[in-house]
């Protein structure tokens, strides 16, 4: 078999003939070109009148084809074209394993956009002799168009937080809270935005639960999109709040201290106090006794027990809900009426405001909670700031695909998203050490191994 017939075998595009190759030499760079002419049926009466067709000037496409040997691969393919005489209708032939958009071979289109989400567009950009913001706009234009297909598996148990992420402002990230993986991210968070996005979600008929932050919209936009779906407020967002009022309470003792005294009072009580009673070191715990034996210092201590008895609403009653709102009543007529304690009432205000949300807690057949949609929010927020120029499409196929068979999404759609773990990067690409310095490509900002 002749070089010429193997390569005809190994790229062969559909409705043409290989007639020739060469090697070439491009900024240093050595790859190879194989000459197409298209092989297929020509008419020979215009479609339009039926008039007879003509030759006209045939056109050369010059596309960048998947490497051969290690070396980029270019293909020159020659299409004939014909034109009626009478109405001026043009023919041209159209190959169908051709992107001509890209410039590409649809091969080669799949392949790059599959691997710009795993590597350093410079690296795929070298590989195929393309410029890095042009593999950049592939992987966005190829994501683009499979929107629809590129869904995970709807979730039973949805989390939904946002993020900021300074140029791109707040994306809204939603989760799959039953098997701990992403299920997409939303630039925005307003509400006809998110009732747009979910209107149009597959299946939202079986979502049951949704768990959130006490973000008001969400109420229209999940009974508006979701018929089956109860929202719980996430615990998490609520007893953060009496971290809050302890620390209020701190701040306005310390103001009236000394500067001297401010530092000494400051110095390991700030961590203690937000710290669980049962997990505290001997040394944080000695922090929270010499608060409780010192008069100026005790209506801080008084504070941290006031957090901790609003803890254990959750923590004493894990199953009856008629106990955890016994519980919180009993709380809230515990709170002290002196003004420095107007945090905690803020708080008990806020539960009353969201009490069927956050009671609901206790209705739903799981612990359910957004800890590991906060821990995604952590992951994509290093990841942003390690690729500084990342355009919203980027940041979202990055974090969504990378982990995933395209392919396997594309025909099934049942695949969960990536998992969001404990500890380290949804995936890995950016260095690790924040303080190393990267560089930068000016082009697309991304951050370069």
């Amino acid at each position: 078999m002749s070089t010429t017939e193997t390569l005809t075998k190994l790229f062969d595009i559909e409705g043409c003939k290989l007639e020739t190759y060469q090697t070439e030499e491009k900024d240093g760079v050595e790859y190879t070109v194989l000459n197409w002419k298209y092989d297929g049926e020509e008419p020979t009466v215009c479609p339009e009148c039926g008039a007879k067709l003509y030759k006209h000037t045939a056109q050369k496409l010059n596309i960048t084809d998947t490497p051969m040997l290690g070396k980029p691969l270019k293909c020159v393919v020659t299409i004939p074209r014909k034109r009626c005489s009478e109405c001026n209708y043009l023919w041209r032939a159209s190959l169908p394993g051709i992107d001509e958009k890209h410039k590409l071979t649809k091969r080669a289109y799949e392949n790059i956009a599959e691997k710009a989400l795993r590597q350093v567009f410079q690296d795929v950009g070298d590989e195929y002799l393309l410029a890095n913001n042009t593999i950049k706009n592939i992987m966005i234009d190829f994501l683009e168009e499979r929107r629809n297909q590129l869904r995970f598996k709807t979730p039973i148990f949805l989390g939904i937080d946002e993020i900021k992420l300074g140029k791109l402002g707040e994306v809204t990230v939603i989760t799959d809270l039953e098997h701990h993986t992403i299920y997409d991210l939303l630039h925005g968070r307003n509400q006809e935005k998110l009732i747009e996005y979910f209107k149009d979600m597959p299946g939202r008929e079986n979502v049951l639960w949704v768990c959130s932050d006490m973000y008001r919209p969400f109420e229209k936009t999940i009974g508006t999109t979701m018929p089956n779906a109860k929202w719980v407020i996430d615990h998490f967002h609520v007893v953060m709040k009496a971290n809050e009022a302890v620390d209020d309470v701190r701040k306005t003792i310390q103001s009236k201290m000394s500067k001297k005294d401010r530092i000494k009072t400051k110095k390991g009580l700030s961590y203690a106090l937000r710290t669980r009673a049962k997990d505290l070191t001997p040394y944080d715990a000695s922090k929270i006794r010499s608060a409780r034996s010192d008069k100026e210092l005790a209506p801080i201590a008084i504070a941290f027990d006031l957090k901790e008895d609003f803890f254990n609403i959750y923590d004493e009653n894990p199953t009856s809900v008629d106990d955890a709102k016994k519980a919180f009543a009993k709380w809230e007529a515990s709170i002290p009426a002196d003004s420095i304690y107007e945090k905690f009432r803020e708080l008990a205000n806020t539960v009353h405001n969201n009490y069927d949300q956050i009671f609901r807690y206790w209705e739903c057949p799981v612990a359910i909670s957004n800890g590991y949609t906060e821990c995604a929010n952590r992951l994509i927020r290093e990841n942003n700031v390690k690729g500084r120029g990342y355009s919203f499409e980027i940041l979202r196929g990055r974090t969504l695909y990378r982990n995933s068979n395209i392919k396997k999404i594309e025909e099934s759609g049942m695949m969960l998203g990536p998992i969001i773990p404990d500890h380290g990067p949804i995936f890995h690409y950016e260095a690790a050490d924040s303080d190393e310095s990267y560089d930068i490509d000016l082009e697309t900002g991304e951050i370069l191994e």
